[in-house]
């Protein structure tokens, strides 16, 4: 695993905020295409070059520019691609989400890549030739605060935003109207995430709560009338009772439990890692271990599970496995002998239970989480017991889960247990905002408030494994059997040990001085 800081002018040396990869990208050239929103009140789109691209000319960025988006009249807080097409959804604090499209100009639907002085915004201000054009289709206005974060239904139908006016939203993405307003929640609304599976949404708060909601409406756009529920609150996480043996800072060891309330997700019990300085080139043991976190019988003692409104972060950003089996959570506070930076994770057939397991040990606290989006061959381990899967099939294939705090970022495999396999820190001198994956797992991009983004390089020792999509078919497009890209947009106005860690991460300390290529560890 190799990573890099691409040092380009990524938004006019501005903040980046969101980043995302377009999985139904499909170019000649290979590689891989993503989208970038800052605070400069763009979206722009690149694409991530291809190793052997990258190799025969080094002395290249490991990006090219495709696309510059202008619509936003305020920073740009969140950017996703749909998982079912290349139909993109931007939102900022202009409390405007807006849903691009990339526009097709030749017969045999090839987009333009010559200078076409006719395209509208197809220039830049220096005379410049974008390779491609995007026009805005929707412009879904509902909320006047903020936009934080956005999340796609998985056939591509709806959206969800979650806003600091302390609301969600739902939205019908193909008809530009807002379907319900969930306002559960009693501070900035900062994540959310939608379930692959189309039954679960997961929105976070600075309220400290997690909250689930089920589906409960039709699954076609069609069928649902103004003024239905489509989801019902199913659960709500603020706290947890205190562990059995557990007394909070007062030096004794808590006592570590497996919560034994669910089904289909086997661990076991596992030992805090010795806190024993580890040299720079020391990668066998990276010291983020995963901790499993006990079911107690209800006590009268409890801690909360995740920092208040006091926490230095825009974001919360919540995420569920490809498979739709797990749900990690952002944010996290775990407190034994002192309060440790985590994340919690749920099991989908346990969400009105406490979580499963704690992720422990991060320095800064946790803004973002992002599974990658595909499952992987199951590999051997002479290090790692078989048993030690966090999945009772873990035996045929594994997942793979990035957590990103503010200074660093770790990676865990489902099929080790124990340990995160990856640590990245000292990457940048200011705070991580948001990653993603591309589609085979091969690559991530880490972005930062510093105004630079990072790629990483991920050797994969097992085959990806593709877990189908739902297509959504737009039914004004198959009864006309076309699709009109260039309809005007319409608008609505409606309803690790802490200890090790800080040592792996003391040199981002010394200096503002940006970091070479740096080899992390070898899967």
């Amino acid at each position: 695993m190799r990573v890099k800081t691409v040092q380009i002018n990524w938004h006019d040396k501005l903040p980046i905020f969101s980043v995302d990869f377009d999985h139904s990208y499909v170019n000649s050239n290979g590689g891989w295409r993503f989208a970038t929103g800052g605070g400069d009140n763009n979206v722009r789109l690149w694409r991530l070059r291809t190793l052997e691209e990258r190799e025969l000319a080094p002395q290249h960025p490991a990006v090219e520019f495709l696309a510059s988006l202008n619509r936003h009249t305020a920073p740009v807080n969140v950017v996703r691609f749909s998982p079912c097409s290349s139909k993109l959804a931007s939102a900022g604090d202009d409390g405007v989400i807006i849903i691009w499209r990339q526009q097709l100009t030749t017969d045999t639907g090839e987009t333009p890549r010559a200078p076409l002085a006719t395209l509208e915004g197809a220039f830049e201000d220096d005379g410049f030739v974008e390779p491609e054009v995007w026009r805005p289709v929707a412009m879904l206005r509902g909320s006047l605060a903020d936009i934080c974060d956005l999340a796609w239904s998985p056939d591509g139908n709806f959206l969800v935003s979650a806003s600091v006016d302390n609301t969600a939203r739902i939205w019908d993405a193909r008809e530009a109207r807002c379907l319900q307003v969930l306002a559960d929640h009693s501070h900035y609304v900062q994540g959310v995430a939608w379930d692959p599976l189309g039954e679960f949404i997961a929105t976070q708060s600075s309220d400290r709560s997690l909250r689930v909601y089920q589906w409960v409406a039709p699954r076609d756009p069609r069928e649902i009338k103004s003024g239905t529920e489509v989801v019902s609150l199913l659960a709500s996480h603020y706290s947890m009772s205190l562990t059995s043996g557990h007394k909070e800072d007062d030096g004794l060891e808590e006592e570590c439990t497996l919560a034994d309330s669910m089904e289909g997700v086997e661990l076991q019990s596992t030992k805090v890692l010795d806190n024993e300085p580890m040299e720079a080139d020391d990668t066998s043991a990276l010291p983020v271990q995963v901790e499993a976190v006990a079911a107690a019988p209800a006590t009268n003692r409890s801690q909360r599970l995740f920092h208040d409104d006091n926490l230095a972060s825009f974001f919360r950003r919540p995420s569920i496995s490809p498979d739709g089996r797990l749900l990690a959570a952002a944010a996290g506070v775990q407190r034994d002998r002192n309060a440790r930076n985590t994340s919690y994770i749920w099991a989908r057939d346990a969400l009105l239970a406490p979580p499963v397991l704690s992720l422990a040990g991060h320095v800064k606290p946790v803004v973002a989480t992002r599974w990658a989006p595909c499952r992987f061959a199951a590999i051997r381990h002479t290090d790692a017991p078989a048993t030690g899967s966090w999945l009772a099939d873990g035996i045929d294939t594994r997942m793979m889960l990035a957590v990103a705090s503010q200074s660093s970022v770790a990676i865990y495999d489902t099929s080790m247990g124990s340990r995160a396999i990856g640590l990245m820190s000292g990457l940048h001198y200011a705070a991580i905002t948001d990653l993603a994956w591309t589609r085979d797992g091969s690559h991530m991009i880490l972005t930062s408030i510093d105004g630079f983004a990072s790629v990483v390089a991920i050797s994969q020792p097992s085959a990806a494994i593709d877990i189908p999509t739902p297509l959504a078919v737009d039914s004004r497009d198959a009864a006309s059997g076309t699709t009109d890209h260039n309809r005007d947009p319409p608008s609505v106005d409606g309803a690790v040990s802490t200890q090790d860690l800080q040592h792996a991460t003391s040199a981002s300390k010394r200096g503002k001085k940006r970091l070479a290529p740096t080899l992390v560890s070898q899967l």
